[in-house]
């Protein structure tokens, strides 16, 4: 049964609360279809998702965080059902990277085409979004408020929600493992994981991104980079959540160390967790893609459809 959350709710097991009562609250949504050039373009791409676009349904949304104005997105299949959920979090900082038509259609659209309602936020400040990006601060509420934005729409299952996301969108996931146990399982491509590495491979990441999105950025350097930095925090993430990390090891946009990092950190915490590199892949696993769709569709369906148990992260067997 599905409850308008209308108090201050708590949905963390490490303290997080939502501070504003009507969080997630869609206040204007619109029918979203999407044009010829978009389906022809996802066409050439992956034909079978063109065939089933029909079968889908797409909005935009505006929904409340912090009370702010945050644009977003679903797609969800047509008809009836009890569908399990996926939060989808977008890479990118500012405008750059931000959900546009053919990544809702092509994306989105493949996530829902397997079953499930998916929600996506462009995060505050971007896109006609009321407030700041702060890369990883408090526009997490952004996406955690999306938990609640889930309990509106219909055929919506609230009970198995899942959560993924790629390079900025991974650390924003690694950000909500850490503040919920509200996921049943979580995806990450190419997520950064350790910020100070980061800047070693990518120095113009501190002035073009880091100082521009961070409040009081060189004042507080190590705190707000730890703050954003998986690889610290691994053992506060919930541990009821497993996570599949893939990567490709010819990303140079987000060395494939970062995810190797915290993937040990990860294992020394008897965390859940699955890791695939792929050889000579790029960023995006473009020489990977049915793989990366394959293993993500898996993953998702093991646990938020089949309902399968943990795994057993002692140490067994002869």
């Amino acid at each position: 049964m599905k409850l308008r959350i209308l108090t201050i709710v708590y949905v963390c097991c490490f303290g997080h609360y939502f501070a504003y009562a009507q969080d997630g609250k869609i206040i204007e949504k619109e029918r979203m279809t999407l044009s010829e050039t978009t389906i022809e373009k996802i066409q050439k791409a992956d034909s079978e998702l063109a065939l089933v676009l029909k079968k889908i349904e797409f909005y935009r949304i505006t929904y409340l965080s912090d009370d702010l104005k945050i644009k977003g997105f679903i797609a969800k299949p047509r008809g009836t059902g009890n569908f399990p959920c996926i939060i989808s979090n977008r890479g990118g900082s500012g405008e750059f990277g931000k959900w546009n038509e053919i990544g809702v259609g092509y994306f989105l659209g493949k996530l829902a085409s397997w079953g499930y309602v998916v929600v996506a936020s462009q995060y505050r400040g971007n896109d006609g979004s009321e407030g700041q990006d702060e890369i990883g601060g408090k526009d997490i509420n952004d996406v955690l408020s999306l938990v609640n934005t889930l309990t509106e729409i219909d055929n919506a299952d609230t009970t198995r929600i899942g959560i993924e996301g790629a390079s900025r969108g991974g650390m924003m996931t690694y950000l909500a493992l850490k503040k919920s146990c509200t996921f049943k399982a979580a995806s990450v491509l190419a997520g950064s994981a350790n910020a100070f590495t980061h800047l070693i491979n990518r120095p113009d990441f501190e002035e073009n991104v880091y100082a521009k999105y961070i409040p009081d950025y060189y004042n507080n350097k190590e705190k707000e980079l730890k703050a954003r930095s998986a690889v610290f925090w691994a053992d506060q993430m919930c541990k009821t959540t497993p996570i599949l990390i893939m990567h490709g090891s010819s990303d140079w946009r987000v060395t494939a160390s970062e995810s190797l990092e915290l993937v040990q950190e990860l294992y020394k915490h008897k965390h859940p967790v699955r890791y695939m590199l792929f050889e000579g892949a790029d960023h995006r696993l473009s020489e990977f893609r049915s793989d990366f769709f394959a293993q993500t569709k898996s993953f998702f369906d093991h646990y938020l459809k089949e309902g399968d148990e943990l795994p057993n992260m002692e140490l067994h067997g002869r």
